[in-house]
């Protein structure tokens, strides 16, 4: 691995991080599809339960977060400014809306219930708050941002395939 991260303006593209990138793509595209047909399979109870579809809704809406920023930073010729300004166009209205679907589902749960919530209220700012401070290291031109990716597109899945474990199984008991 390149130390720091090579980008293009140094002339020095790493093909470790093209890669790196290109395999995030296709596995969020894979998750996202296998979690519709997932979701078609208990469509009807899905809808019936609106803390349920918002919380579907929000594991997609992490899927393509992570679709959508790997394929910027695939991108030939971006300086890392440019990469890092579309990642915050990506990310900080995803971020927003989110939260949206987050504030409506506290308002779906009893009071009992909201400690657990708070859980998930976190589960979905980690990401998030990952992504955008990648793009904010990239747009101030430091590559230090690249390493900021990964640990939000891991995260991403594991809140995803956690949230497809409710979605999937847990409404069925």
């Amino acid at each position: 691995m390149i130390w720091p991260p090579a980008w293009p303006e140094r002339g020095l593209r790493s093909t470790t991080w093209d890669a790196f990138f290109a395999a995030e793509v296709g596995a969020s595209a894979a998750l996202a599809g296998l979690l519709f047909v997932g979701l078609s399979i208990n469509l009807q109870r899905i809808i019936s339960l609106p803390l349920i579809a918002n919380r579907a809704l929000q594991a997609l809406v992490l899927l393509v977060e992570v679709l959508a920023i790997a394929s910027i930073l695939l991108v030939p010729g971006d300086s890392m400014t440019a990469a890092g300004v579309v990642v915050l166009l990506v990310a900080v209205p995803l971020w927003v809306g989110l939260n949206g679907l987050e504030q409506r589902n506290w308002k779906l749960v009893d009071a009992g219930r909201r400690r657990s919530m708070s859980g998930h209220t976190l589960e979905v700012q980690v990401p998030c708050g990952l992504f955008v401070g990648g793009g904010i290291l990239l747009a101030l031109g430091q590559p230090w941002g690249f390493y900021w990716f990964p640990a939000a597109m891991v995260v991403s899945f594991l809140v995803t395939i956690l949230e497809a474990w409710v979605i999937l199984v847990e409404i069925n008991r």
